[in-house]
């Protein structure tokens, strides 16, 4: 590293939302013409990151310089003016305008009087690195999701960029286009501008950058030469979810049980059955051809990490994102078109990423939402198995639902999950931010749920916590589930960490 001036240095950089802490005490520093990436496991603060460096996001804490001038509390049309462009993990064009207008918007947005013959060689320049001039006339709407990306790209470039925030430009894309979209990432790398690339897809990171930060709950685990960081065993366990010292602990016997406890499996077929479905996002694909089958009584772990699409298999069993293929069928009934208060009806219940706490309404209201229609008498019996799992929720029940702790908020959501006493619970990344103490205390609940015979799909990308509670577990990997099997096989297959860092043949 240069020993002069950086041309961006982030120092103690901190973002808090309540009690959550998405980034804490985070040091960057990047000199000109250099390439970093940021890495880490799902929630582990890198989206917050690049939003704090943009200026999309304000920070709690800490201090930005960028090329000489402090930045911290300049918005991010200001600092887009001072040189640094990035991308979105969905690309967000004017669909209604040309690709080239596209680029005119960030053109003349830098520079309001730039002569018009001089911005058209800029975008035809721009145009043709992108490999986008045959379509510099087309729509931004009609393009296909590579095209997309590329033009995400050159609005970017539009800015003349010191410095490139790239925000999983990967996503969604398959291997021949991440090769194309790699290509596009060298040419760039031309010594004169820094580019900092986030990304979950770990090809792009081992062909692209020099070096690479881990990010780790909010705080830098570790930084330094690609090829040595993705070696490390400490980088593996974070992302194989064995770094935190121990499996989830049990809850005592004699704590009361939640809900009613659900007969143990006693017939063949199965509760949820998933045959061939695929989704995704616009263009975007995201989960292919998929199958799978969830028995009475069972716990499926659905593991993967960042971008493997868990959380869109979540949200496709519980209705809120439609199929575009495929069969979805509960207890023999196919749902496949059913929308999602329906499906929640005939008892499936969906603890969604990100908890979705009502800030308006009190612990007690937020978990009442859910029990709506219910008599009174069930009603207090289901709160109060709730506040026996959760005996904060009860100590708290007439504050705010969002002014705890991000472990508590957490626990609330779990809880009004449970309220409207569903016959099938999907936990989509309940580990998400917190800390290691409160995702043991979760994963206690959750294993005092499964004693009760509650049919249980936790989706995690944690694995030695879900191994340590699934029956059966599904690593995703680029939408398809690529490896299944019981906890005690998957922990000894060496394929889970080539399928987690990417190099799976």
């Amino acid at each position: 590293m240069s020993t002069g001036a950086a041309l961006l240095e982030a120092q103690g950089l901190c973002k808090r939302y309540g009690g959550l802490v998405a980034n804490d005490n985070v040091d960057i520093r990047l000199d000109k013409g250099r390439v970093i990436g940021v890495i880490g496991p799902n929630g582990a603060g890198k989206s917050t990151l690049i939003g704090l460096l943009g200026g999309a996001i304000a920070a709690s804490a800490g201090r930005i310089r960028f090329d000489g001038e402090d930045i911290t509390h300049l918005p991010a049309s200001e600092r887009a003016r001072r040189g640094i462009g990035r991308t979105y993990q969905i690309p967000r064009p004017f669909l209604d305008m040309t690709v080239a207008e596209n680029l005119a918007v960030g053109q003349f947005s830098l520079s309001p009087f730039l002569a018009a013959k001089a911005a058209a060689r800029e975008r035809q320049d721009i145009l043709a690195r992108c490999d986008l001039a045959d379509v510099a006339e087309v729509k931004a709407g009609d393009l296909p999701l590579l095209r997309r990306k590329r033009l995400e790209v050159a609005r970017a470039l539009a800015l003349k960029p010191k410095l490139l925030l790239l925000d999983e430009v990967g996503a969604g894309l398959i291997d021949s286009e991440v090769s194309e979209l790699i290509a596009l990432i060298r040419s760039l790398m031309d010594g004169q501008r820094a580019i900092i690339i986030i990304e979950h897809v770990i090809r792009i990171v081992k062909e692209c950058c020099e070096d690479v930060v881990v990010l780790n709950f909010g705080k830098v685990l570790t930084k330094g030469p690609t090829t040595q960081v993705l070696a490390s065993d400490e980088v593996g366990a974070v992302y194989l979810g064995t770094a935190h010292g121990g499996a989830a602990k049990t809850l005592p016997a004699e704590v009361p049980s939640p809900v009613a406890a659900p007969a143990k499996p006693t017939h063949s077929t199965p509760l949820l059955q998933l045959e061939g479905v695929s989704a995704g996002y616009g263009q975007a694909r995201v989960i292919q051809n998929l199958s799978l089958s969830v028995m009475q009584g069972q716990v499926i772990g659905i593991l993967g990490t960042n971008g493997a699409g868990k959380t869109t298999l979540a949200r496709v069993i519980s209705r809120a994102l439609q199929l575009t293929s495929g069969r979805i069928s509960f207890d023999g009934e196919d749902i496949s078109g059913l929308p999602a208060h329906a499906t929640a009806a005939r008892g499936i219940a969906h603890c969604m990423e990100g908890r979705r706490i009502f800030a308006s309404l009190s612990v007690e209201e937020n978990l009442l939402v859910a029990a709506r229609g219910v008599g009174a008498a069930e009603r207090n019996a289901r709160l109060e198995r709730v506040y026996a799992l959760f005996p904060a929720l009860a100590e708290r029940r007439l504050a705010p639902g969002t002014s705890m702790s991000g472990g508590q908020q957490q626990a609330l959501a779990i809880g009004r999950a449970l309220m409207a006493k569903p016959r099938l619970v999907i936990f989509d990344e309940i580990s998400l931010g917190l800390a290691p103490v409160m995702m043991d205390r979760l994963y206690a609940a959750l294993a005092e749920l499964k004693r009760e015979g509650l049919t249980m799909l936790v989706v995690e990308q944690d694995i030695e916590r879900a191994l340590e509670l699934a029956d059966v577990a599904h690593i995703l990997n680029k939408g398809r589930i690529t490896l299944s099997g019981p906890p005690a096989l998957m922990r000894n297959d060496d394929r889970l960490r080539h399928l987690y860092f990417g190099t799976e043949e």
